[in-house]
């Protein structure tokens, strides 16, 4: 294997940043290695050849992602085709699952290796889409500690090499106790308008009512895919783009769940975990999920570590309380030492180079 071509699929921003710094890695290791696929900016920036972009179509929710099913189909039977000419060496499909997971079935059929980077949580509702996972994909490489164990009970060939985060995030103490310094809480909607329009409403108003009780500042992070105008519609706090550097200034933050929630954990910074989807949806995901808890904060630790908003429960009112009581000393204290072991369980930097090893020892024997 002197030249190997790698299919490699990234349908939202999140999966063609992550799509990205394994690239990078893995022509370090493998510089002959050649990349072609479905990506963003981030992944055709580091040399990967776009087939087509489908970063700017994700949606939150099965109803939500009518509108942009039949662009994204479209995609779906070019990558396939494009496939069958090029009979790539191996495909790399990275998180994306009602994509990706008809992806690796049809690329199983074309004999072509199927590697799985940040697996759907089968655990977590659609458990039955496990046996795909042990049919179709030859090396599934989870990021959540408790990942592995469970896939490996039906068959998976699953590897927890550690979460790509780590490697972007330095974790650094934090004061439990504020000392009069005044508060600065983040307001973090999400990256894509339905959640804008749905959380950014409620947030605005939580913090008009916790500025009744509290002498503090605050701050909305700016996802790269969301437009000032957009914010500007239901708010005119301050925007910053800089959601790191957000992360390390804030004392509590009000937080979209989703990947923003373990950046946040990363960072030790106390927060409230909020969602809202349309009616329909809910009624759905209640019906299909099988936990209780949906922050991955909560589900790494095990047991609750942040308060949890969901559906009519994100109310302003509710939004106010729970992040009021964040900025009490001994409840900073207590939610800090608690991300300190979810941080633990999460393992060590070095994340990416470790995935990329694995995936490049993987080529090589093929």
């Amino acid at each position: 294997m002197q030249h190997p071509s790698v299919l490699i699929c990234a349908g939202e921003a999140s999966g063609d940043l992550h799509g990205a710094n394994l690239v990078k890695e893995m022509k370090r290791l493998l510089p002959s290695v050649y990349f072609f696929g479905i990506g963003g900016k981030e992944m055709k920036d580091n040399g990967v050849e776009e087939i087509a972009d489908l970063t700017d179509k994700a949606y939150v929710g099965f109803v939500e992602g009518f509108v942009p099913y039949l662009s994204i189909a479209r995609v779906f039977f070019r990558i396939v085709k494009v496939a069958k000419m090029r009979k790539p060496t191996a495909a790399i499909l990275i998180d994306f699952p009602e994509f990706n997971m008809r992806l690796a079935k049809r690329l199983h059929r074309l004999s072509v290796p199927v590697i799985y980077y940040i697996v759907p949580q089968v655990w977590a509702w659609r458990k039955h889409r496990v046996g795909i996972l042990r049919d179709y994909v030859d090396l599934a490489i989870p990021v959540l500690p408790l990942e592995e164990p469970f896939l490996r009970r039906y068959g998976v060939n699953a590897h927890f090499l550690g979460h790509p985060l780590r490697d972007s995030i330095v974790v650094t103490e934090r004061e439990s106790a504020l000392k009069g310094k005044r508060p600065l809480i983040a307001l973090l909607p999400g990256s894509r308008k339905r959640e804008i329009d749905k959380l950014m409403p409620p947030m605005n108003r939580a913090a008009q009512i916790i500025r009744r009780y509290v002498d503090c500042d605050f701050a909305i992070a700016k996802a790269k895919s969301v437009s000032y105008e957009l914010i500007r519609r239901y708010s005119d706090l301050p925007i910053v783009e800089g959601v790191y550097e957000l992360y390390r200034d804030a004392d509590a933050a009000l937080i979209s769940s989703g990947t923003a929630t373990l950046e946040a954990t990363l960072n030790l910074l106390p927060f409230v975990s909020v969602y809202r989807v349309s009616p329909l949806t809910y009624h759905l995901l209640r019906m299909l999920i099988n936990v209780r808890t949906y922050s991955l904060t909560n589900i790494i630790a095990g047991k609750p570590v942040v308060k949890e908003l969901l559906q009519w429960r994100a109310t302003p009112e509710r939004m106010a309380t729970a992040v009021i009581q964040l900025l009490d000393s001994e409840k900073r204290r207590s939610t800090i030492e608690e991300m300190k072991n979810v941080v633990r369980k999460i393992g060590p930097p070095g994340a990416v180079r470790r995935i990329a090893t694995t995936i490049c020892e993987f080529l090589r024997r093929l």
